[in-house]
């Protein structure tokens, strides 16, 4: 069982699920609502826990009762918070997700408290007896701090940037991601980079400029591909109808860092976070990742078999 840091944001999300988006002026009917802890980097923290995997989550909260719920709902989940920073006087990042009926969630984030963490928390004490550290953050200080220790400590590194990180271009995005493990990003963001409509085309231009072992590269309800010293390979996604598409990626990285670590090959890794991400999005809310068991179980349905 492998000690796996996460860093960056912890949100506490609102859902609102709507047939359709008020315009200008309007107000619609919301036909469900409900809470629960966000933030990419959180997420990922409770979809490794549930992989089998010991968690710990490096960001920063307020000292506001939100703060309170959100950290109780990570310890619950057994993922160490001791390395969390509580900021007095500012309020804990919120996060609105409006759901549609095909599960498709547009968000409004407010970051508050979460900009209160800075390159000087993630160090020696922090990353102390961590095998894998994952970045889920668009801020470069953050990942370029997180991979120089990361990597003087001889451990391994993934990054999934956002689209926050895609927006500064390829040259800085390139320059971040220089010597990275792992970097997993969506078709929209590598569209973005690569300035491109077409995705194929984007994961071409994003692999020759980004200096990564593996870039992974998710396609939503159509798969996703890998591309490492070479190899290229893609796998598609598995038809199950979606009820909420939040939080999708971050299990479908949790799952894949967690097939990489014990030892599966590309494929099988593609193969195990695709459907990881599949259960994720027949069920609400950003933390509803499958664990393990249910992932191995459901593959082991369809006649695939994963070694334990």
């Amino acid at each position: 069982m492998a000690l796996v840091a996460s860093i960056g944001n912890l949100n506490y999300d609102i859902y609102v699920k709507t047939p359709e988006l008020p315009g200008l002026d309007q107000s619609v009917d919301a036909v469900d609502i409900y809470t629960g802890g966000g933030g990419s980097a959180a997420n990922f923290a409770v979809a490794i826990a549930r992989m089998r995997h010991r968690a710990r989550f490096i960001g920063s909260v307020g000292d506001d009762v939100m703060g309170d719920i959100i950290l109780r709902e990570l310890a619950a989940e057994g993922v160490d918070v001791s390395f969390v920073k509580r900021i007095k006087g500012v309020r804990s990042g919120v996060v609105v997700v409006l759901v549609q009926p095909d599960g498709v969630k547009r968000m409004i984030a407010y970051r508050g408290a979460n900009m209160g963490l800075s390159p000087d928390d993630i160090n020696e004490e922090s990353l102390g007896g961590v095998d894998h550290v994952h970045i889920a953050s668009g801020r470069v200080e953050l990942i370029l701090k997180a991979k120089e220790v990361a990597k003087r400590l001889g451990k391994t590194v993934s990054v999934d940037g956002g689209t926050a990180l895609a927006r500064k271009g390829l040259e800085i995005v390139s320059k971040a991601l220089s010597g990275v493990d792992v970097v997993l990003m969506n078709q929209v963001e590598a569209k973005m980079l690569a300035s491109s409509a077409d995705h194929r085309a984007a994961v071409d231009v994003v692999a020759r400029s980004v200096n990564a072992r593996e870039l992974v590269i998710t396609l939503g309800d159509r798969g996703a591909m890998a591309v490492s010293d070479g190899e290229f390979i893609y796998v598609d996604a598995f038809k199950l109808q979606p009820v909420d598409t939040t939080g999708a990626g971050d299990t479908f990285a949790a799952a894949y860092i967690a097939a990489r670590l014990a030892g599966l090959s590309l494929y099988e890794r593609l193969l195990f976070a695709n459907a990881a991400a599949s259960l994720k999005v027949t069920r609400p809310g950003a933390r509803s990742s499958p664990r393990f068991e249910e992932v191995a179980e459901f593959l082991g349905s369809l006649g695939y078999r994963i070694a334990d």
